[in-house]
């Protein structure tokens, strides 16, 4: 998260101060459709018949796929509840404009998930959940606070539980580590260093595969790990724009310099976002790369990767900054309830089943099917959980680790602009711009954006 103003610490505040006055997490009691049910559901199915709309998209990506199932006609929940759910699977690509129109014309959704930076300008639309955590004994703890503070309004209102969450981890090739001797790097100053010995010492290797391409974002999460790391933010308490100040520059400095200067990273990483990026380590041209750990499980797949790196990849906490702190983004999907659901209490039944922890962990351990494998969890204690890591290779518990200090992108309605000034300006530096010049254009360009939207004068 960015560095809390009056109004964000206020929101953590009251979102920690909510946390204290809650016991222990929904604790399944095991029993029939019928009688008491699991996962801290309602007994006797007082919603029975209801069917919910679910505004969500990515329907391939392993875990939504399970739940989907669990959730719909004849699933589990259904079974439980009498309740079934229709996942809408929208393009990923039109995802954020159609929530943000389903909530400002009164959306026929009831249900809907977003990814945590979209989150300010739909969150007035959304129902407060705070009464209804606090009546079913919620365990907020075992949720990262990043997690829960992008899902909390301006005035305090939990409006989202997490359902889908990434820690950023290092991956890295376990066999060129082991041949070279050559020790886990746990800063990005070492990470640098480490990849110019392996490329001295295995020529063709590329030490480290970065994104500097504009697609999304992509190119922001590497540099802001950096940012805060080093002590800088975007914002500051009053949201203005400060990523141009001395840390800032400092740190975009040595983002640009790993493929300019430093030269141990690809020439091509210019137009490289996720799925470019992940590519050079899965076919076994870089040594490193620093994504989210969800990608474990196209590193364990056979049908994904070349033969010399199946098996050979180990996992560790992103990196930090030397003499910093180590500060990654938590990326997190929070799925709340919409204002216009008829259907508000059905609606909330679905939402402790998706996120109870239970479920979570029956759905990280499942490796039946390996399409739908998917190693995300949201909860501190299914990512320690032994059979949900002897599942996964150990990397929920890394994850967990990297997620203790995890922060989320600034909460502010007027990101989507702020990040493609801040997407435009990385790429710009990394093809050659100036990077103090730049930077001072795009804060000009941030400043202008707050300012319109209402943030200072």
């Amino acid at each position: 998260m960015q560095k809390a103003g009056k109004a964000g610490k206020q929101r953590l505040g009251l979102s920690l101060g909510l946390v204290g006055v809650l016991a222990v997490g929904i604790v399944p009691s095991m029993g029939s459709a019928q009688g008491n049910v699991a996962y801290g559901l309602k007994a006797g199915k007082p919603y029975n018949g209801t069917k919910l709309k679910f505004l969500i998209c990515c329907l391939g990506a392993g875990q939504f796929a399970q739940l989907s199932k669990l959730t719909g006609e004849g699933g589990e929940f259904q079974q439980l509840t009498g309740i079934s759910v229709q996942w809408e699977n929208t393009p990923y690509e039109a995802l954020q404009q159609k929530e943000l129109v389903e909530a400002t014309t009164g959306s026929t959704y009831d249900v809907v998930s977003w990814v945590d930076a979209w989150g300010e300008a739909i969150k007035p639309y959304l129902v407060p959940l705070n009464s209804r955590i606090q009546a079913d004994k919620v365990n907020l703890k075992d949720y990262p606070s990043a997690y829960i503070q992008a899902a909390t309004d301006s005035s305090g209102n939990i409006i989202g539980m997490p359902f889908r969450g990434h820690p950023l981890v290092m991956f890295y090739r376990k066999d060129v580590f082991d041949a070279l001797k050559l020790p886990v790097p746990r800063t990005w100053q070492a990470v640098v260093k480490t990849a110019q010995t392996i490329q001295q010492k295995k020529p063709g290797m590329v030490g480290l595969s970065t994104m500097y391409g504009v697609n999304a974002g992509q190119n922001l999460f590497n540099w802001v790990s950096m940012l805060w790391g080093n002590g800088g933010d975007i914002l500051d308490k009053g949201n203005h724009p400060i990523f141009n100040n001395a840390k800032g520059l400092q740190a975009t400095q040595f983002y640009i310099d790993i493929l300019r200067k430093d030269k141990v990273t690809p020439a091509a990483a210019t137009t490289y976002g996720e799925p470019e990026s992940s590519t050079q380590i899965l076919q076994g041209k870089a040594a490193m790369w620093v994504g989210w750990w969800w990608y474990w499980s196209k590193f364990a797949d056979p049908k994904q990767v070349s033969a010399d790196v199946l098996n050979n990849v180990g996992f560790a906490p992103a990196p930090g900054w030397a003499g910093g702190t180590t500060q990654n983004y938590g990326l997190v999907w929070p799925v709340g309830i919409f204002k216009n659901s008829k259907n508000q209490d059905a609606a909330w039944e679905f939402i402790k089943y998706v996120s109870n922890t239970d479920v979570q962990k029956k759905v990280a351990a499942n490796r039946s099917d390996p399409a739908l494998a998917d190693n995300t969890i949201v909860t501190f204690s299914g990512m320690n959980d032994p059979k949900v890591n002897a599942a996964n290779g150990g990397i929920p518990k890394v994850g967990g680790q990297a997620l203790k200090t995890a922060r989320t992108l600034p909460q502010v309605r007027s990101w989507a602009e702020i990040q493609s000034v801040l997407e435009v300006g990385i790429n710009q530096m990394a093809t050659g711009a100036d990077v103090k010049s730049t930077l001072d254009r795009m804060a000009r360009d941030v400043d202008a954006i707050q300012k319109r939207a209402g943030y200072y004068k």
